[in-house]
């Protein structure tokens, strides 16, 4: 990595971003998920969220071929979920407190601030990541602080 593209990661860092745990179900019925600072809303007619991952992801391809994906925004006091979720465990929902819900049997995570059930509109490869794109089709939101990522950190809102 060149210099300056470590420059403009550091730069980036400094812009402050939620968490989020994003789901989806392999065609095998087993869920896969991640954590990820890179979720936002593209439109507002129709509601839609999209989210990032890298072109290398061991979970790319279950991403590009679920219909659904959900989206679990974590409140301030669930870092030891996003660190799970960030690690390299096969079953990253091992002792997660979390039901399977909605139309799509999606993971809603217990104590996450908002749960979001997308269905899948659009993938591009964007150099070095691939933008996923999902209608917003159920939602759910809950009292609490989120989670927030700065400066390569895990932060709180105070």
């Amino acid at each position: 990595m060149s210099s300056s593209s470590r420059e403009f990661r550091n730069a980036l860092g400094r812009y402050p971003t939620g968490v989020a745990i994003i789901s989806a179900r392999g065609e095998d019925g087993k869920l896969v998920g991640l954590t990820a600072n890179s979720v936002t809303p593209v439109g507002s007619d129709p509601v839609r969220l999209a989210w990032s991952l890298g072109v290398e992801s061991r979970t790319r391809a279950v991403f590009e071929e679920a219909s659904y994906f959900s989206v679990n925004v974590l409140a301030s006091n669930q870092i030891s979920v996003a660190r799970q979720f960030a690690s390299s465990l096969a079953d990253r929902y091992e002792g997660i407190d979390y039901v399977a819900a909605g139309s799509q049997s999606l993971p809603k995570i217990h104590g996450a601030i908002a749960w979001y059930v997308c269905r899948r509109t659009d993938t591009t490869e964007v150099g070095d990541h691939v933008m996923f794109i999902g209608d917003v089709v159920e939602s759910e939101l809950a009292d609490g602080a989120p989670l927030l990522y700065f400066a390569g950190r895990f932060a709180q809102f105070h």
